[in-house]
């Protein structure tokens, strides 16, 4: 038939799939596997009758599987697992064992720490209460103290103003009390009064131009005392040989330091027309709408205040004031004594000589 085609043409028609080249074909093989390739071709060709079979050359996966073979003769084995496991598992128990130790030595000092902070705390509880006991005793002595002092000056009054006598001369004090206060008792000027003693305050002699010292006078009897500081209260300007004279109680240096803190206080009372007295021991008493409101103590001062309805003013701590100034006094300089020469003087001629023992010697005859 006219369709069908014949072998040779069938074989001169160029085919739809052409074969690929050998250059197509190279990138498939490595070079290792192209020279076996060649060389196979080259005996081949040299004898292409031969019919004996080549033995064909190790594959791609052979040597993988003969390399796959060699890992795994390498890898651990079970009992070389087990024995790491257990080398593991021993250093690390070890290192949880010191540091269980570390940590538990650790508790022990911070459970130490907490026992002594927590004694050092009850000790210093147990010390500030022990202080504020001691600081309220200390007041309390103070307070004693104070008014022995101003018991001791019941009988003493203080007199400012008059005139120091010259330099050089002597001055007669008592005959001046004497005259001041039976002018005031408004009684003869040559009326006697029993005098304790009557001295200057004692401090350095002042100058010309300086204000005189107070005179210091011990009244023998108590009454005579009162009824002259009755009358120099009624007279406000007390006027002696043309000069201002002011007589006061004599106070204890610690209760003129308490009424000096004091001044806000009296001075705010004053101007609302609240009349206070002093009182002993020390104290600043009101008597208001049938209460007694008194200060004792710096720690009075803030409730006395508050229930008069007169400014809170900060008042100053009068009992530190007069530690410090006591504090000051006692570091000033102390008298020194003179040191005696130990030489012994020489016997004048109307002088018997002495022994050893200091007893006179008698010539002998």
């Amino acid at each position: 038939m006219a369709t069908k085609r014949t072998k040779a043409q069938v074989s001169s028609t160029p085919s739809s799939h052409p074969l690929p080249s050998k250059t197509s074909l190279r990138r498939f093989f490595t070079e290792k596997q192209e020279t076996d390739m060649r060389s196979k071709m080259a005996v081949a060709e040299k004898s292409p009758a031969s019919s004996a079979p080549v033995s064909p050359a190790p594959s791609e996966s052979s040597t993988e599987g003969t390399d796959i073979k060699s890992i795994l003769t390498q890898l651990p084995s079970k009992l070389d697992l087990e024995a790491m496991f257990s080398k593991m598992e021993r250093s690390f128990g070890d290192k949880l064992q010191s540091l269980h130790e570390e940590v538990s030595h650790i508790g022990n000092r911070v459970q130490l720490l907490e026992e002594g902070g927590e004694t050092i705390a009850l000790q210093i509880h147990n010390m500030q209460t022990l202080q504020q006991t001691q600081n309220e005793a200390l007041i309390f002595l103070q307070r004693k103290i104070e008014d022995l002092d101003n018991r001791g000056r019941r009988n003493n009054l203080r007199i400012r103003g008059i005139p120091e006598a010259p330099v050089g001369t002597n001055e007669n004090i008592t005959q001046t009390l004497t005259n001041l206060f039976n002018q005031l008792l408004g009684r003869p000027v040559d009326t006697p009064i029993k005098r304790d003693r009557a001295h200057r305050a004692i401090r350095p002699k002042v100058l010309a131009n300086e204000s005189p010292r107070d005179i210091i006078c011990r009244i023998h009897h108590f009454p005579i005392k009162e009824t002259i500081l009755q009358k120099a209260k009624q007279i406000r300007d007390i006027t002696f040989s043309d000069r201002k004279v002011q007589i006061f109680q004599d106070l204890a240096q610690s209760t003129l330091i308490a009424r000096r803190a004091l001044r806000p206080i009296t001075k705010a009372l004053s101007d609302r027309n609240i009349r206070f007295r002093w009182a002993y021991p020390f104290a600043l008493v009101v008597n208001r709408q049938g209460k007694t409101h008194s200060i004792s103590t710096p720690a009075d001062v803030l409730m006395f205040q508050q229930a008069l309805g007169i400014p809170t003013d900060v008042v100053e701590d009068w009992t530190g004031l007069y530690m410090e100034q006591d504090r000051q006094l006692s570091q000033k300089a102390k008298w020194q004594r003179s040191p005696r020469k130990r030489g012994r003087r020489a016997p004048s001629g109307n002088e018997l000589p002495t022994t050893q023992k200091g007893n006179a010697t008698r010539p002998t005859k």
